[in-house]
């Protein structure tokens, strides 16, 4: 399954999903939908992953491996898994542990070929 045809899925599935951006390992965008929000997320996103992985590594915690903001408006989601990052937008109320998991499922499913699944 390709990059692209991971995420169409994910976005028939999980509802509350408004854009998603798959990240290289770089933090470059791999791909993402719709279009318009892939440098924005991704942009974003790396400032929020790089912010929390600092806090983290101070506290002496394990790796960050996801980080979620939530307000009344929706939530921002990013996901670190089999080497790259996914972020997501979402909107009000999302089922966060669902999010995550459709998140992690995406990448797995995108990467899957790569990694001889």
């Amino acid at each position: 399954m390709s990059v692209d045809e991971a995420i169409r899925d994910l976005l028939s599935v999980s509802t509350d999903i408004q854009g998603v951006a798959v990240l290289s390992p770089e933090g470059d965008v791999a791909a993402a939908r719709p279009g318009g929000v892939a440098a924005d997320l991704a942009i974003a996103c790396g400032r929020l992953w790089e912010t929390a992985s600092e806090r983290v590594a101070a506290l002496g915690e394990s790796p960050l491996d996801h980080v979620v903001v939530q307000d009344a408006n929706g939530a921002v989601a990013m996901l670190a898994a089999h080497g790259r990052r996914i972020a997501a937008v979402t909107g009000p109320r999302p089922a966060t542990g669902l999010l995550l998991f459709d998140l992690r499922t995406c990448l797995g499913d995108a990467f899957a070929a790569e990694e001889g699944q």
